[in-house]
């Protein structure tokens, strides 16, 4: 494992974390009294979603490379 693989794993997983976070405030901003029952859905900001998905699959990535060998 190469330092440098283990940083942009770190630096991906960051990325994650902030971009689940802004999703998860703009939830709150635009819905703040959502029912209980819609509270587990994620659903009418795709611009925050999608950054979600995007960083997601950054992160999948960047931790298949830190598997690999060689």
């Amino acid at each position: 494992m190469q330092v440098s693989t283990l940083k942009k794993a770190v630096a991906e997983a960051q990325r994650f974390l902030e971009r689940a976070e802004e999703l998860e405030q703009a939830l709150e901003k635009a819905w703040p009294n959502r029912p209980a029952h819609l509270r587990d859905y994620v659903d009418g900001i795709p611009r925050n979603s999608g950054a979600v998905r995007r960083a997601s699959l950054d992160l999948t990535r960047a931790l298949a490379d830190l598997r690999r060998r060689g």
